[in-house]
């Protein structure tokens, strides 16, 4: 995730725009679920 963060704010020229969405909707539920954990913590 913070590398991810990272390469979106110093490579936004780099940034492909399919490459993100896949991330995005592989990813996203996951994170989801994470952070809620840590919310009901």
């Amino acid at each position: 995730m913070i590398d991810l963060r990272n390469f979106v704010i110093h490579g936004y020229d780099k940034v492909d725009n399919v490459i993100m969405w896949g991330i995005i909707s592989r990813d996203l539920l996951e994170l989801r679920v994470e952070i809620e954990k840590l919310l009901n913590e």
